[in-house]
Parts: structure tokens; C-alpha cells; sequence
């Protein structure tokens, strides 16, 4: 069952609201098409932009160090620079802040996002700062890719039925942090403190040329499979198994008893990539990244039967993506939320024994 991006109510929201945009000439990707807005330059290269904002996870209360919103803010945005494999150039932050704010929040705040800038070897090249009633925090993320004869950017679209899928890294790092909020409030005291997601800039640089396409894990890993197998017209196998994941968050899951696997409906700061690979190049590709000490672990396939597919204990379940991304923006609470992803896991395995 084909499941297009129109029927998630994000991108369909999307789509119609940007319809009176003229879409520049000199733009080479097309709406939702890669992680990054793509601009040839006049010698041939590339500029990368995009912008992303941190809101909800801060009014949740799912973040609310400091130093980490700042860490976190900056990650993000440069995790769409590596799933297009851009070399940064810098950022610029837009902030918005209570009047009202101290001093050393905000202050520990910036040392945080100059502390993950200079983890990914870039800086900050200005910005705004405002006043208001609630703060938001975002960050456009500037990069360059070399262009040359016969040389594209890496983008989301290039993904063909057969190709494997290979992540750079283990699922649910901040999505532990979202769960450990509800069940394990120590926990996330001390999460909150220390989690420092890495954009995996150097991964896509150097993955690039044995990677069909990519895409970051930033919105939850089924969606980004639900992005590419939209795009590419494919279908996709995930094989799901506990070696995939957090050792932190498996335990946390099996003593609260909330199915492992979908930590990948929600997302929340998992900066992992995407990486369909033709077969034919799967073993030049492995290769490769163990010389560069790059972890790269495959996850599933690209098939020629549309929609999406769950392969657990050997158990193959059709997925209904539309429900399963579409479901938070239904829910009054997390909580809620929480028990309607259980609730669906309980249909899913009931139906496969029938």
C-alpha cells in the first residue's frame, strides 16, 4: 500500500502553504527533495542552507539545560549539512527570550551553542535576538559543496527497489532522553545535562560517493524512510532487532515494557543518516567506512512493493505510516501519546496472529 507524503498532515501543510512560492532557478532541489536548500553558484559548487527551530522539545520540557538547548539548537541544523554532505561554512541564530530571563541561563545557553560549533569545527557569523513571551530558538546553517562535471549534490531522491540501508549510529539517543522524562525522572536529570548529539558531518563527506542518497534521522527514522520511499517511488523493509539501539534505552524500554521499536515513530535529536546503497557496491562501501573508523550498521531494504514493513522475530508487519506519524498532533498529553503507540503495537502483533 503506497503511502505518499501528502496523507502526513506536516507535509501536506507544507505543500499547500509554499504553493505561491516561485522556486528559484538556480535552486536544484525540488520541495522536500534533500535536508538542505541547494543553490549552484556561479563556479559550479554549491551553497547548503537550512534552517530549523527548537520549540517544542524546550516547551515540553524535554530539554531545558541550558548549555544543552544551545548544544542542541546548533546540532540540529548542522545535521542537515552532513545528510547532504556539505563542508560548514557557519551559522547564524535567531532567539527570542522572556525579558524577564536570568542572565546566567542565557549566558550558559550561547556557551553552548559555541561549544557544539566548535565540536563540528564551525562558528557562529551572527544573528537576532528579541524579546517575548515564550523563548524559541533557531539556527541557519550555512555550508559549501564542491561542484564539478558530472558531480551532484547528495540528496534524498537516487534510491532504487534492491538498494540496502545502512545508519551511521545507534538509534534512540534522544529519544531515551523524551521517554526517561515521563518514567525515570533521575534519569533525565542527568541526561539533560549531559546529551551532546553529534551531526554526522564528516560521515556524509566521506560516505558520499558509495551512497545512492541520504537523509538525517532528525524527525524519527520512520519518517525518514517514509521520505524516501515516497520520493523514490520504493518500498522499505526494517529490520528491527535490539542491537540497533541505545543499550540505556533498551533497558529503559523493557522495564517500562514500551515496544522497542517504535522510539522511531517520534523524534527527538537523533542525528544519525539514512544511507541507501546499491548492492553492488555494499562490500566497497563497508569497506570503506571501517578504514575511516566510520560505524555503519544495515538496518533494511528498498523494495519494489510500496509502503513500509516491520520485520520483528522474523515477523513481517505492514505499517500504517500515516497513522503512526499523524498521531502526536491527536493526543492531549505525552502520556496519552505514549499509550496510543502501545495501543497500536497491541493491533499490530494481534493481527499478525491471526
Amino acid at each position: 500500500m503506497k503511502q505518499p507524503l501528502e496523507l502526513l498532515s506536516e507535509f501536506a501543510m507544507v505543500n499547500r502553504l509554499t504553493k505561491p512560492f516561485l522556486r528559484s532557478p538556480l535552486q536544484v532541489n525540488g520541495l522536500h527533495e534533500a535536508d538542505a536548500e541547494l543553490v549552484r553558484l556561479p563556479d559550479g559548487s554549491f551553497l547548503a542552507a537550512t534552517v530549523d527551530t527548537l520549540l517544542e522539545e524546550y516547551s515540553m520540557g524535554l530539554i531545558r539545560d541550558p548549555f544543552t538547548v544551545g548544544w542542541s539548537v546548533a546540532a540540529h541544523s548542522l545535521s542537515d549539512l552532513a545528510a547532504v554532505a556539505a563542508d560548514p561554512i557557519g551559522v547564524l541564530l535567531s532567539v527570542t527570550l522572556p525579558r524577564d530571563q536570568a542572565p546566567e541561563w542565557s549566558e550558559t545557553f550561547f556557551t553552548g551553542v559555541q561549544a557544539a560549533l566548535a565540536r563540528h569545527g564551525t562558528h557562529c557569523l551572527g544573528g537576532d535576538t528579541s524579546f517575548g513571551a515564550q523563548p524559541s530558538f533557531s539556527c541557519t546553517a550555512l555550508g559549501h559543496i564542491k561542484g564539478g562535471q558530472g558531480i551532484a549534490p547528495l540528496t534524498r531522491v537516487g534510491a532504487k527497489a534492491g538498494d540496502v540501508i545502512y545508519i551511521t549510529g545507534p538509534l534512540g539517543t534522544g529519544n531515551l532522553l523524551a521517554i526517561a522524562k515521563q518514567v525515570a525522572p533521575d534519569m533525565w536529570a542527568s541526561l539533560d545535562k549531559s546529551y551532546r548529539p553529534l551531526a554526522r558531518l564528516v560521515e556524509g563527506r566521506s560516505l558520499r560517493d558509495y551512497v545512492r542518497c541520504a537523509i538525517d534521522t532528525s524527525d524519527a527514522l520512520i519518517q525518514a524512510l517514509a521520505i524516501l520511499s515516497d520520493l523514490n517511488d520504493v518500498g522499505v523493509e526494517f529490520e528491527h532487532r535490539e542491537s540497533l539501539y541505545d543499550e540505556r534505552l533498551v533497558r529503559l524500554a523493557s522495564q517500562i515494557r514500551f515496544p522497542l521499536w517504535l522510539v522511531n515513530v517520534f523524534g527527538l535529536g537523533d542525528y544519525e543518516l539514512v544511507l541507501p546503497v546499491d548492492p553492488a557496491r555494499e562490500a566497497d562501501f563497508v569497506a570503506h567506512a571501517q578504514d575511516k573508523k566510520i560505524s555503519v550498521t544495515r538496518i533494511g531494504r528498498m523494495t519494489s512493493n510500496p509502503g513500509m514493513r516491520l520485520i520483528s522475530d522474523g515477523i513481517m508487519h505492514e505499517l500504517d505510516v500515516p497513522y503512526l506519524l499523524n498521531l502526536f498532533a491527536t493526543c492531549e498529553s505525552i502520556p496519552k501519546y505514549l499509550e496510543a503507540l502501545v495501543a497500536y503495537d497491541n493491533r499490530l502483533h494481534n493481527s499478525a496472529l491471526k
